[in-house]
């Protein structure tokens, strides 16, 4: 499961008379790395390719709309171009002429305050009875439009690490499953045992040479797996040890250096 770490990237959608030096911006920005995209609200269409843009570029993790904001977002999920986890503060998807409606298959969460007399709770209830039921959530808090409260103590910030986390434990998850379920074929044994002594060796080729011959790409190359796979065995983590992909893949290296080791030891490569 994903860590609440400060490198999570956030992209944030400012509201209607907002601009990326809003409180909301700025406090997101204090706890990920966050990106809001000026943009020129007065376009709707515009604002939503500037955001669009702004997803291919910075490839976030979130996405968080606010307000005008939200519906951009909204805009966004229902043309299919954001799929990933979003969080909508006191959306005004219904204010933009959009259908209160919300892709199947995508995680988002709704926040709206009680207090709201700007954009009235009831948007977001309808919003969230579309969806996927297990991945939409709505969030009602004693608050105003602005989410004052919730913005000073804390919860936005809160919100958006369990969004991102709930996300990363669903993917990580399904990996397992789906390696669980070809573990416990007997018929795909041979299979899976071919794989991995074949992917072992090739990365005991590459540690064994890289470290004989000090050839930089190459030991760059080493170095950024490594990097890569400690990454993911730590998002994997449950408890006190990794789930079975993330033990999976710490086997693999450990294999890996062993032969590798014995490799060298006996000049096999």
């Amino acid at each position: 499961m994903l860590d609440p770490v400060s490198d999570l990237r956030v992209l944030f959608i400012h509201g209607l008379e907002s601009h990326p030096q809003g409180t909301k911006a700025r406090v997101l920005g204090d706890h990920f790395r966050t990106e809001t995209p000026a943009m020129d609200t007065r376009d709707f269409e515009a604002c939503v390719q500037v955001q669009a843009a702004a997803i291919r570029r910075f490839r976030p993790d979130v996405v968080v709309g606010s307000s005008f904001g939200g519906a951009i977002a909204v805009a966004l999920l229902q043309r299919g171009l954001w799929r990933g986890p979003t969080l909508l503060l006191a959306q005004a998807a219904a204010l933009q002429g959009l259908r209160p409606e919300l892709p199947t298959g995508v995680r988002v969460w709704l926040a709206h305050g009680t207090g709201d007399d700007i954009v009235p709770p009831a948007a977001s209830r309808q919003l969230a009875r579309t969806g996927s039921p297990s991945l939409v959530r709505l969030l009602e808090v004693d608050d105003d439009h602005r989410l004052r409260a919730a913005v000073a103590d804390g919860r936005l910030v809160t919100w958006v690490r369990e969004l991102a986390a709930a996300e990363a434990a669903s993917q990580a998850d399904g990996a397992s499953r789906h390696l669980r379920v070809f573990v416990q074929e007997s018929t795909l044994w041979p299979v899976l045992i071919t794989v991995i002594v074949g992917l072992a060796a090739i990365l005991a080729f590459g540690l064994s040479t890289a470290l004989r011959t000090r050839n930089p790409p190459l030991l760059l190359a080493v170095a950024a797996l490594a990097v890569g796979s400690a990454e993911f065995v730590r998002r994997d983590w449950r408890g006190r040890r990794p789930g079975l992909v993330g033990g999976a893949l710490l086997g693999l290296w450990a294999l890996a250096i062993g032969l590798a080791v014995g490799a060298g030891r006996y000049g096999l490569f």
